[in-house]
This record gives structure tokens, sequence and C-alpha cells, in this order.
């Protein structure tokens, strides 16, 4: 797939762009150290995004779960949404984790010096 035309893709490769950090990932080049320095500062920088979209994940399939409409979701007896909470729950914090791990690999993010500004007077 051409991450630069996202138009084109199938509605399959835009979730799972919205949703795994990795299928970013294993498009970008990874063979020399600085290659693995920039995979890490790009998985420092936005991985906790991807973490953050699970988490919401597992707390909406949760509350539905619990809800009046819950029942919806049963299928034998068995609440659906209530067993795809931690499922959801242990993908954010693999993420949160690869953020973390990548952090100790990248270090921390470089801050820009201050600006100069202009008076308002």
């Amino acid at each position: 797939m051409n991450q630069t035309d996202p138009k084109n893709a199938p509605v399959h490769h835009t979730v799972l762009a919205y949703l795994l950090a990795p299928w970013h990932l294993k498009d970008m080049p990874g063979i020399t150290p600085e290659d693995r320095q920039a995979r890490a500062a790009w998985c420092r920088d936005h991985c906790g995004t991807f973490a953050g979209r699970w988490m919401l994940i597992a707390l909406g399939a949760w509350m539905i779960q619990i809800s009046p409409l819950g029942f919806l979701f049963m299928l034998g007896g068995m609440p659906l949404l209530a067993l795809f909470f931690p499922v959801a729950f242990i993908i954010g914090i693999a993420h949160l984790v690869a953020q973390l791990v990548s952090q100790k690999r990248a270090g921390p993010p470089r801050i820009d010096p201050p600006a100069d500004r202009d008076d308002w007077d």
C-alpha cells in the first residue's frame, strides 16, 4: 500500500492505520541504526495516541455492555463486548509499553529553544 495516497486506500487499511502503530512502523525502513532511531522517535511521539484510541474503544465497549442496550450484544449468554474489553485494553497497554521502550531508545523529544516575541503595544 502506498501511504502517500490515503484517498485510494481500502477501508480496512484506513482502519488499521488509525488503530495500530505497527501498521505505520512496518513501512518505515529499519536496517541501519539511524533508521531504527527514527522508528523509535516516531513511536515515542505517536504511540500514546494509539494507546488512547484503544483505551477509549475498551471503555466504550464496557459502557455499552453494562448499559440497557447490552442485551443486544449477548450471544448464547456470553457478553460479547465485555469479552472484547480486556482485548482492547491490553492492546492499549501494549502501545503504552511500546512508547516507553521507544522513549528509552530514542531519548526524550527535542525541545525547540524559546522564540523571541514581538511587542504587542
